[in-house]
Formats: structure tokens, sequence, C-alpha cells
């Protein structure tokens, strides 16, 4: 089952909806993989085990990321 990468803006009073970021990544470690790798880019990123998701911080602020199977 193939797996995407979305993306979406939180905090201060905005929760965005989740945007694709990558799609067609053919395992979920993979697409994980990926997900921590795009966050951890950031100086200030982390995992939050919980939602299952990781999240940075960057110039117009906080940001959640997660790898779906695709819909």
């Amino acid at each position: 089952m193939a797996h995407s990468i979305y993306v979406r803006k939180i905090g201060e009073g905005c929760e965005s909806s989740w945007k694709t970021l990558a799609h067609a990544i053919q395992t979920r470690s993979e697409a994980v993989m990926l997900a921590r790798r795009l966050a951890s880019s950031y100086p200030e990123s982390g995992a939050d085990p919980f939602k299952r998701v990781f999240w940075f911080r960057d110039r117009t602020g906080l940001h959640e990321i997660r790898a779906s199977p695709e819909s």
C-alpha cells in the first residue's frame, strides 16, 4: 500500500487542514523516515509519539508532519 506525507500549520489559534507534501511512497517505514528527516532538518523539531506525528518550527510558526496510507 502506498503512503503519503502530510503537513499542516498549528498553534496560536490556527490549525490548518493537512496538505499533501509527497505521495506514492512504497512503504510505511520509508514514509515515516522521510517525514522524520524533513522535520529534523529544522533546528527546532521533535516527535509526538501519542499523536504519531513529527513537528518543526520555522519562521512562520509551528507545523506537524505525518506519514499515512493514501486514501
